[in-house]
């Protein structure tokens, strides 16, 4: 019988527990919510037999741990360590993918800094580009899109903030960068009706016209579509 030691220490006695025994205490304390008890748990089994039939199970398992706790760092940190150091794991790329969740958990709102957004998407391209077979490949594939669009947001609320700033040509650039980047999301249709608006408030008819034709073309059947085609009127041929 296993005697654990809990006691009022944080920190587990396990006693001498085997390393299977020790494994599987980890894992059962990891679904209960204990965190912090499968932590030093999962660390044990990878400093006892870091080599060991259990040891890439565990790591991920430490990682899991550390990321349920929001200590993304630490987290980070394992995941890597076991794509590094068990290249030929089949849980790297459970590694890979969930490295990439670590990191678009860190990730801010669109209208805060994007750098940890951009990681998480190379992240995922990585997890694409070097496990394809993956079942995971598909979601992946979403969480991409997803963390794409809000980088288009972040661009699009840039251009939105310039035209209130009176600086439209500035506006413009966002809005473009929005358009030719990020084709794929709402935000790019979006983007060309604020464009083609902007010329047109300028007096700018031949601009307003492509630029809402181009809208029209992209993306025929959608809301933008139809207010474009309402808004470019006796403009349109």
């Amino acid at each position: 019988m296993l005697s654990l030691g809990l006691g009022c220490s944080p920190v587990p006695d396990l006693g001498q527990t085997t390393v299977e025994d020790t494994y599987q205490i980890a894992v059962d304390a990891a679904a209960r919510g204990d965190y912090l008890f499968a932590i030093e748990a999962f660390r044990r089994v990878t400093a006892q037999q870091p080599l060991g039939e259990f040891a890439d199970d565990a790591l991920l398992g430490l990682a899991d741990a550390h990321r349920a706790t929001k200590d993304f760092a630490s987290a980070d940190e394992e995941y890597r360590q076991l794509v590094t150091d068990y290249p030929r794991s089949p849980l790297v790329p459970d590694a890979e993918y969930k490295l990439g969740l670590s990191m678009s958990e860190q990730s801010l709102p669109a209208s805060l800094d994007q750098e940890m957004t951009k990681t998480a998407i190379t992240q995922f391209e990585r997890l694409i580009a070097n496990c394809p077979e993956s079942p995971l490949v598909p979601d992946a594939r979403t969480r991409v899109a997803e963390l794409r669009s809000r980088l288009a947001e972040k661009d699009y609320e840039s251009a939105m903030l310039y035209f209130t700033l009176g600086s439209p040509e500035a506006a413009r650039i966002y809005l473009e960068s929005v358009a030719s980047g990020y084709p794929d999301t709402v935000w790019a249709r979006k983007a060309l009706l604020e464009e083609a608006r902007s010329f047109a408030r300028e007096g700018a008819t031949e601009s307003a016209a492509t630029t809402y034709r181009r809208l029209l073309d992209l993306y025929p059947d959608t809301k933008e579509a139809c207010i474009a085609a309402a808004e470019i009127g006796p403009q349109k041929p």
